[in-house]
């Protein structure tokens, strides 16, 4: 049973006591601990996606917190001289800064609020797009361009939106190291080959990965980023998330040239779109 990956609690024997109830009452309590650790990695890495993000939101936010700072000290310095439209023009565009500001930081405070894992049906599409919005600041700081195709009309998903958004975040951050600045990464979202699931790709042209490393890319504390850069837990994390919610994910790469993460999930028979009537 745990073997295949279900680690439910033994139900009770009656028929069998003694020996068999100690090792069975053990065995709960080794699937409990495995159980906490496991939500314990997935909140320590959210927490470093976290601070990923900070950096690009920090970055951002200088512009308009400059361009505010600058209209106050010309209304500071000029009120006397400017007319009543002028000052109100000023006003306005304070208030636009500002709105810019809320703005750039309310999907970053979105992301860091979400709480408690809750498995639903979840519009694919969106979901991606959600999460491209939210490495937006990281995305600007790096000049990276990114090109989307993502199909809609799908159907749904069942899935922990906070997970399976920690998992893209995770994929997109990672392509945003490899590519440096002014790179190219490609995401889409599509019917997969098998029938009744979706697959998510994530294609960057960066250095690729060596053929050697492929095999160990997602093992627990495997790392190709330089001292301090790095965890090695991103993609071991994403790859339990995936596993979870009875999905896939691969990776595809030539050295020099690209790599391609692949997230295969089962798809509702439910359109993205329907609505009750």
């Amino acid at each position: 049973k745990i073997a295949k990956g279900d680690f439910s609690p033994i139900p009770p024997m009656c028929k069998y006591r003694g020996e068999f109830t100690t090792v069975e009452l053990a065995i709960n309590q080794m699937i409990q601990e495995l159980q906490l650790r496991e939500v314990a990695m997935i909140e320590s890495h959210k927490l470093r996606a976290i601070g990923t993000l900070t950096a690009g939101v920090a970055h951002e936010l200088n512009n308009p917190l400059n361009n505010i700072m600058l209209t106050a000290h010309a209304m500071l310095e000029d009120h006397k001289a400017l007319s009543e439209d002028e000052l109100l023009e000023m006003i306005n565009d304070v208030i636009n800064e500002a709105d810019r500001s809320r703005k750039i930081i309310r999907n970053l405070l979105d992301f860091a609020r979400e709480g408690e894992s809750v498995s639903g049906p979840l519009d694919l599409a969106a979901l991606v797009n959600e999460t491209i919005k939210l490495a937006q600041n990281q995305i600007k700081v790096t000049g990276t361009k990114i090109e989307t195709q993502i199909q809609t009309h799908l159907p749904q998903i069942r899935g922990d939106k906070q997970q399976l958004k920690q998992v893209f975040l995770n994929l997109i951050l990672n392509a945003l190291d490899a590519v440096g600045k002014q790179g190219t990464i490609k995401i889409s979202l599509e019917q997969a080959d098998n029938p009744g699931f979706l697959a998510v790709k994530v294609e960057d042209n960066g250095s690729g990965i060596p053929d050697y490393i492929l095999p160990n890319i997602f093992d627990p504390f495997f790392t190709t980023k330089g001292p301090g850069k790095g965890t090695g837990l991103g993609l071991s994390v994403s790859h339990g998330i995936v596993n979870i919610h009875g999905g896939q994910i691969s990776i595809e790469s030539e050295e020099g040239k690209y790599s391609r993460f692949t997230v295969i999930l089962p798809s509702l028979n439910v359109p993205a779109d329907f609505k009750k009537p």
